[in-house]
Parts: C-alpha cells; sequence; structure tokens
C-alpha cells in the first residue's frame, strides 16, 4: 500500500490475511492501522496486521487537515496577494481585460485555489497549483524589470499567470486522490490551456493578434524542450522567461519539501524526478 497524509507518504504491506483485509478499503479512504515499521534498504516501511475505515462523517475540518496534504501557507492571502501583484503590475488594457476574464470566473478561481500544480512531481498538495502561480509571479515581476529593455512586462506577466491555466481541467480530486481527467490523459493541460485561453481572447472585442500570439507562444512552450512536452521551443523573451522561471521554481519546490522533511537527514532518497540525491545545506553548514 501507499499510504499518506499532510506530512508525506510511506509504503505499508500486509503480510498476512490479505483476503479478509483487502476488501475492507479503497484507494483514497482514511484508515487506521496497526504495524510495525522497519527499514529496507533504507527506506522506512510498515508491517500492517490491522485495518479499519474511518467514516469521512466522523471527523471535524480541524482533523481532516492531518490527512490532506497542503499548502503551508493561507488560500485567501495567497490569492489576494496574487490578485495585488497583477493589479498592480499589469498596464495593458487587453490583458487587463483577459486576465480578468479568469479572475471574474468563479469556478475557475474554485479549482485556482484548491488543485495541485501536478499529480506528484511538485506542488502536488491542495493549493499547490495557487503557491506556484504566485510565486513565479512574484519572480516574474521582478525579472521584467531586470530585462527591461528586452521583455514586455504584461505579456510575462499574463503567460505566467495563464501558463498552468489547462490544469483546471488536467487534474481532478477524486476519493481524495489526485488524478487526471480524460481530456488530461488525451490532451494534456499545455494543449487544454492554450484553448481556453484563446476562447477568453475571442470574447474581448479587438483584442491585438501581436499580443495573442506571444501570450500562447509562451504557454505552448513554457515545457522548454519537445521531449518535454512542448509543441514548440521559446522563441521569445518572455517565452525563455516563463520557461525557466516555471523549471525553477518546481525544481525548488522539490528540494524544499526534503528540507522541510528531512529531520536531522543530511542527504535525501534518491530523487526520480531531479536523478540525484539532495543535500540540506543549511543542517551541512553548521553541522
Amino acid at each position: 500500500l501507499k499510504l499518506s497524509d499532510k506530512s508525506g507518504e510511506i509504503k505499508g504491506y500486509i503480510w498476512d490475511n490479505v483476503d479478509k483485509l483487502a476488501p475492507i478499503f479503497d484507494t483514497g479512504d482514511i484508515i487506521k492501522i496497526k504495524s510495525k515499521s522497519s527499514l529496507f534498504q533504507n527506506e522506512l516501511q510498515l508491517s500492517i496486521t490491522e485495518i479499519e475505515k474511518i467514516n469521512l462523517e466522523n471527523i471535524n475540518a480541524e482533523d481532516a487537515a492531518l490527512f490532506f496534504k497542503s499548502s503551508k501557507n493561507n488560500i485567501e492571502s495567497m490569492y489576494n496577494d496574487l490578485e495585488k501583484v497583477l493589479k498592480e503590475n499589469l498596464t495593458d488594457v487587453y490583458i487587463i481585460k483577459l486576465v480578468d476574464k479568469f479572475l471574474e470566473d468563479d469556478n475557475y478561481v474554485k479549482f485556482l485555489k484548491t488543485l495541485p500544480a501536478a499529480k506528484s512531481i511538485h506542488h502536488a498538495y491542495i493549493g499547490g497549483l495557487l503557491e506556484h502561480t504566485l510565486s513565479m509571479l512574484k519572480i516574474g515581476v521582478f525579472l521584467a524589470e531586470h530585462y527591461k529593455n528586452y521583455v514586455i512586462k504584461d505579456v510575462l506577466l499574463a503567460a505566467i499567470f495563464l501558463h498552468d491555466a489547462g490544469k483546471i481541467e488536467e487534474l481532478k480530486i477524486k476519493n481524495n486522490v489526485i488524478e487526471y481527467s480524460d481530456a488530461g490523459r488525451l490532451l494534456g493541460h499545455i494543449v487544454l490551456g492554450s484553448s481556453v485561453v484563446e476562447r477568453k481572447i475571442s470574447e474581448i472585442n479587438g483584442f491585438p493578434e501581436n499580443l495573442k500570439m506571444l501570450i500562447i507562444h509562451s504557454i505552448i512552450a513554457h515545457h522548454g524542450e519537445m521531449e518535454y512536452g512542448s509543441p514548440k521551443r521559446p522563441k521569445t523573451a518572455e517565452a525563455f522567461l516563463l520557461h525557466y522561471i516555471d523549471n525553477m521554481d518546481s525544481k525548488i519546490n522539490q528540494v524544499s519539501d526534503f528540507m522541510d522533511n528531512c529531520g536531522n537527514a543530511l542527504w535525501s532518497q534518491y530523487s526520480k524526478p531531479l536523478d540525484r540525491y539532495l543535500l540540506n545545506s543549511i543542517l551541512f553548514v553548521n553541522k
């Protein structure tokens, strides 16, 4: 079994009475277990002897928060910060209208606040999509000013805000588990995102075609290389910055997850996504 709560994941094994225990629960259920812990190949695991399914109706909201990993930051505070960053930095009337189309879409905002940014790799928790987008916007504001002679700030910030718009249709939370939707598996968030942005743009009279192409290009190129899922590679300053900001924020989130949960361990377990072990530099310097 893969067992998880808001603190992380651990493997569990049922060695005896499998036929008796397996029908008790299903994927996404909250369960109470009796087990013994042990180390196998330097990894902690549980040997499970008893299982009891817990009825969600008997758990209050505060207790439920113990079971589902979520952003450490307050959701509403992050959303207010996101709105503030956009409103204080956008000046182009058409891009402001486009951004407002999404901010005024209650369904979009609901999922922006609750969905993870990815199924497993980075920001894979409740509120992760909002946390990731806000973090990128703050970096984007700084870099747009730093490279102001070469970057259209409004295009960069709009592209950052909308680069994962397709995640709203790509991901879903079913039985408390992050899953891909049918559209997510068939099309992916890049295609879904560019489509929804184009639909919103079509509702704005007189939206400049050049601005549209710059924003859409940045969205479809934000994975950087075709082998990583980008239909196109970046060809503008804004698209390059979006790609690198996205990549940097996702990588540092993976490193920070290890540092937050490492205890006194200097080195992480092997990270398949990053293809390396990670060192907690703060502990290393102070040891």
